[in-house]
């Protein structure tokens, strides 16, 4: 079992994050573990994990839709104005103005693009290497400041993240990809 540093109690999106990561791996297990239930007929106890199942996946957006507000609040806070910005950045909001870091936006076409050479698909690890290898003269100082997320990954692997999970929840990559694998969808083709 894997120890994942907790975040820090200001830290919203890192929280959110290790949320679906754990979720995600608990999805996994229950449907490796179901498919035993089936393989072995027993049918009923199969059934009641698919249930269970459902409901843990219908969980999994409802988080993702609570990583999409909080994106949403930070740009609504990165378009306010100093003095807003200086009230509400106390805590949760981290200290990065808008044209700090690459936008999340900015990460979008070379994600479907790598993907696209990979094929149509790729392992986590090897997407984010890959997207940092092409925007690598794009990165501004900030986007490799290490984040108190994800064992402080550089900031431009976390917005990756983010930016495929925008692409998920806008129809451009597979929402029912494996766990660890990204894929492009026919919609991202077409972009």
């Amino acid at each position: 079992m894997k120890i994942e540093t907790p975040p820090a109690p200001d830290d919203v999106p890192a929280a959110l994050q290790l949320l679906q990561d754990a979720l995600g791996e608990e999805e996994a297990r229950i449907r490796k573990e179901g498919s035993k239930a089936m393989e072995g007929g027993d049918y009923d106890t199969a059934t009641t994990v698919i249930d269970f199942a459902r409901r843990l996946l219908a969980f999994q957006k409802k988080v993702a839709g609570l990583e999409n507000e909080w994106a949403e609040l930070e740009d609504l806070r990165d378009k306010a104005t100093p003095a807003v910005q200086e009230i509400v950045s106390k805590r949760f909001f981290g200290q990065s103005k808008k044209g700090d870091i690459t936008s999340q936006d900015d990460y979008c076409g070379p994600v479907l693009r790598v993907l696209i050479e990979m094929g149509g698909s790729g392992k986590t690890k090897d997407v984010i290497t890959k997207v940092g290898q092409a925007m690598k003269g794009n990165f501004k100082p900030k986007d490799y400041e290490k984040t108190t997320s994800r064992a402080r990954e550089p900031r431009c692997e976390n917005t990756t993240r983010w930016a495929r999970q925008k692409m998920v929840d806008d129809g451009r990559m597979k929402s029912d990809s494996p766990t660890g694998v990204w894929e492009i969808s026919d919609k991202g083709r077409a972009c």
